[in-house]
């Protein structure tokens, strides 16, 4: 038993190093505020995002309770961005397939957390439990490729703030939902930032 939960832990902490290299690296990447350098060495303006000024540090938590409470809302937006690009935009199947993934998986995330929330602090969620900032442009007036690069730039430092969050939960989890949960958002959306980053080159 106890040689599980060493091995657990030591899980735990190299996730958290991969998920601080993802997340440090993206910022030191920019070449100027405003601007992201992609893997192939070019620089993507992006002076409109909402994420310049953005800081992954109001994404700790110190409780389960506080995570379920930011981890809603945070997903939320990140659904809601992707069915913008479902509607309007979608340009390429990979771009459209990594929208409706985002959408299930994350649809699926929340439902559980409100269960959750419900069942461990006898309390209804509600949206106003929360003080979350949108961290994703207006889409609204966009379409076609402009929307799913918009959608893309924004959503890779997107995910790296669920990664953070995830990340400062681990210390403070009390129930195996949340162990698992964390586990999840850390590798799925890893992967998803390289991918991301793979189909902005291709816009």
């Amino acid at each position: 038993m106890h040689k599980k939960i060493i091995f657990a832990a030591l899980v735990f902490v190299g996730i958290g190093l991969i998920a601080s290299y993802l997340i440090f690296s993206g910022h030191s990447n920019r070449a100027t505020p405003g601007n992201h350098t992609m893997s192939d060495g070019s620089v993507m303006n992006d002076s409109d995002s909402a994420m310049d000024h953005h800081d992954h540090s109001a994404m700790q938590v110190r409780s389960e309770k506080e995570f379920i409470e930011q981890m809603i809302p945070h997903h939320q937006e990140a659904v809601d961005t992707a069915k913008e690009v479902i509607a309007r935009g979608g340009s390429t199947k990979e771009i459209k397939g990594l929208a409706t993934a985002i959408i299930a998986a994350q649809e699926k995330e929340i439902a559980a957390m409100k269960v959750w929330y419900q069942t461990w602090y006898k309390e209804t969620y509600k949206e106003d439990t929360n003080n979350y900032q949108p961290m994703m442009r207006d889409l609204s007036s966009v379409n076609g490729a402009a929307l799913d690069k918009i959608f893309l730039t924004d959503m890779v430092p997107h995910h790296m703030g669920a990664i953070a969050m995830a990340q400062s939960v681990i210390p403070h989890i009390e129930n195996p939902e949340i162990t698992d949960l964390t586990k999840a958002i850390i590798e799925s959306q890893a992967a998803e930032i390289e991918l991301m980053k793979e189909l902005l080159l291709t816009l």
